[in-house]
């Protein structure tokens, strides 16, 4: 009896009433064509084709047929290029999703804060480290980080080869886009930390992560940001069930499992690299970096940020 009850009021709550409310239709989304033949009533579909990792191209594929898709219940996609301007402009009437608070931390970036108010506050806070001076100042940085990449790939080199003739298998050495990761790693670093992380010194992306209790361990800088920005973006879509599809992916997938804890130490990376830079402004380090426009404005006045929020803001 109590078993019926249950399986009854499952179905109705997966199915009876999402199908109750795609023909109520209160937001008028039922005019659209689907993505998925379900996705009017459920995200399952569109966690499913994230899931497939075909996600972007297949949407781009329905897209040449409807410039406009239901891609869940409350979702659509736009494929015209003036829908851009129109969501994400500045003097837009549209509000973030719930995306962003679903996928952000305990305290919101740039990215991912919902609040407009509070959106304009980080953009002030941030506006002097985009100036075209602070940017045209740290062009050496990037000249800097290019010139070490040169120098690796010239350690690498074989000697001009004859006319004619292929490279040997065991000359082809360099993974040129594991190097551009390594590069453009290490660019973000010297420009908002000040520091070299030794990627192009070592041909290496092993790097410090650190958990709240002060454990630091070595980890693979690539798994871990592969797997931050694969894990959640496969799961959020249906907001109300991420964190319990979290929980569940984390205990009966082992790969899931593996991509939660490279996400973690992902966290423990930026932490560490937050902690490391904080005590060299502590102990009164004078470095012009995007960390020192965080901590204080142009006439060394401090912002007095909680470092939750400093440290969230590294993250971009």
């Amino acid at each position: 009896m109590y078993a019926l009850a249950l399986a009854l009021v499952v179905l109705g709550y997966f199915l009876v009433i999402p199908v109750i409310k795609y023909f109520l239709d209160p937001k008028g989304l039922r005019k659209y064509p689907n993505f998925y033949l379900l996705s009017g009533i459920s995200d399952i579909p569109f966690i499913y084709e994230a899931h497939r990792g075909f996600r972007s191209r297949n949407l781009f594929e329905a897209h040449k047929k409807h410039p406009v898709l239901r891609v869940g219940p409350n979702s659509l996609s736009y494929s015209h290029p003036n829908a851009i301007k129109d969501i994400y402009g500045h003097n837009t009437s549209c509000i973030k999703d719930r995306f962003y608070s679903e996928t952000g931390g305990s305290h919101s970036h740039l990215a991912d804060v919902v609040n407009k108010t509070e959106h304009a506050r980080k953009r002030k806070v941030l506006s002097s480290a985009y100036a075209v001076k602070n940017l045209e100042e740290w062009e050496f940085k990037v000249a800097d980080v290019s010139a070490k990449l040169i120098k690796a790939f010239d350690k690498r080199c074989t000697d001009p080869l004859p006319p004619n003739q292929n490279p040997k298998e065991e000359d082809l050495t360099v993974d040129y886009r594991n190097w551009t990761v390594l590069w453009t790693a290490a660019a973000i670093a010297n420009i908002g930390l000040s520091e070299d992380l030794g990627f192009l010194n070592e041909g290496s992306d092993t790097v410090k992560s650190e958990s709240k209790d002060g454990t630091v361990k070595n980890v693979s800088f690539r798994e871990c940001h592969t797997a931050t920005q694969r894990v959640s973006y496969q799961l959020v879509w249906s907001y109300d069930w991420f964190k319990t599809l979290r929980r569940l992916s984390n205990a009966i997938s082992s790969s899931y499992r593996r991509m939660w804890r490279l996400d973690g130490d992902w966290g423990g990376i930026v932490y560490n690299r937050a902690t490391t830079r904080l005590k060299r402004h502590m102990n009164g380090e004078k470095l012009d970096d995007f960390f020192t426009v965080l901590m204080e404005d142009k006439n060394g006045t401090p912002h007095n940020l909680e470092w939750g929020r400093s440290s969230r803001r590294l993250i971009l």
